[in-house]
Parts: C-alpha cells; structure tokens; sequence
C-alpha cells in the first residue's frame, strides 16, 4: 500500500506553477466563502488586490504582521521564517534602510501565500485539496504560460523591454521560476534572452540614440507646443 504523504510536504511550493494556479483560485476554492461568512480570518480576494496594489514596491516583515494582525491572524515570526526555509513563500527579493536599521522587502503577493496557507491547513478538506493538487500536476501548460505566472507584470514582451532598457531581472528569474525542473530547456532560453539584449545594444540601441541625438539638436518655440496655439492653427485651417 502506498504510503500517503503529508500535507506539509504535498503542499505546492512558492514559485511553482501549481502554487500560482492555486492561490490566484483560492477565494472560488470550496470552502473559502463559507469560511469567511463563520468569521475565519481568511482575505476576499478585493482585499488582496488592494494589499498587491497597496504594497507594489515589496512589505517589510512589519507590513506583514500588521497585516495579518489586522485580519486576526496570529503569526509569529519564526513561523513566517520557517516558511520561507521550507519553501512555501519566498525569500526577501531586496532590502532597504530604515531608522531601525536595514530590513528585507518581501515580494507583494506574500500575503496571498500566507492566506492559501491558512486556508490550505485549517479550512478545506485535505482530500479535495490532494484531488485539485492531482489534478493540476496532470495539467499541461505551455512553457509561455509557466513563465508568465511568475512575471510582476502583465506580459513577457513588456518584462522583456524592461529587462533590456532598465537591466530589470524579473524576466530571467520568472524562466528560472517557472522552468526549474527544465534545467537543459531553462538554460537554453536564458541564452536566447541574452541574445536578444545583445542584439538591440548592438542595432536597435544605435538607433534610438540616434532618433535621441536628432531631437535634442532640433528646437521648437514653447509657445508652438501649447494647447491653445494648436486650437488657433486648427480654426484658421
């Protein structure tokens, strides 16, 4: 008889593209509503897009705990740092200086992970949880799709652009994310991101700089740029 696994160990891990499905689904997931509506202190999901828009820039481990003690959840830090060493939310994606010192900035979906959490050992019955987990890992998904799950913007031409222009990592660590268990596949992509960043330095840039230098030696009146000049012009023609 197979031995059945824990639901500590079966649980999806943050970055995995089973962790994404579920937790953009958790509030449509049974069991949720009806648990909120007993008073468990679990987010609406208008609440966690206002906690993903709210805190865009990363949340402080303070941010995290006002938070979730504002929603009546009791979470100790060396419960959230236990999380992080086993996996289930992530680690700090930079840090900054306050007038208490440096702290870590954690990713601004961390309290959609903490909520799945909650919901995931304390709501839901663990056999559909086990059903839905099944059901997914059989599930097939581009590798487009897998990547752009673990993207901070909407789409991967946009986060391309940023990776070029403001040297924004986001893309190389999403096909890291999504493609980890993919490692000849995920290196091979990787390259072929390079090139692309190689080749607008060595063409595209030279043009834009070109299109930049042209502006700036041509010259306009302020007076030609106003909304009411053009009005004016426009009436006459």
């Amino acid at each position: 008889m197979k031995k059945k696994l824990s639901r500590s160990v079966q649980i999806p891990k943050y970055g995995t593209t089973s962790r994404a499905h579920l937790v953009s689904f958790v509030t449509s997931l049974p069991g949720y509503q009806e648990g909120i509506s007993k008073g468990f202190p679990l987010f609406t999901s208008k609440e966690l897009d206002e906690v993903k828009e709210l805190y865009k820039d990363g949340l402080t481990w303070e941010d995290i705990d006002k938070l979730l003690s504002g929603k009546g959840i009791f979470f100790k830090k060396a419960t959230f740092r236990k999380y992080i060493q086993k996996g289930n939310i992530s680690k700090a994606i930079g840090y900054k200086n306050t007038e208490n010192g440096r702290v870590a900035i954690f990713p601004a979906d961390t309290i959609a992970h903490i909520n799945f959490i909650q919901y995931y050992y304390k709501v839901v019955d663990g056999e559909y949880v086990d059903n839905v987990i099944d059901c997914i890992k059989d599930q097939q998904i581009s590798y487009l799709e897998a990547i752009e799950s673990n993207l901070s913007c909407d789409n991967i031409y946009a986060s391309i652009f940023h990776y070029i222009c403001d040297a924004d990592r986001d893309t190389s660590e999403a096909i890291k994310k999504a493609l980890e268990c993919r490692p000849d596949d995920r290196d091979k992509i990787l390259k072929m991101l390079d090139h692309i960043e190689n080749k607008f330095n060595k063409i595209i840039r030279k043009d834009i700089d070109s299109l930049v230098s042209l502006l700036k030696k041509k010259t306009i009146s302020v007076f030609e740029t106003m909304d009411d000049n053009k009005e004016v012009k426009d009436e006459q023609n």
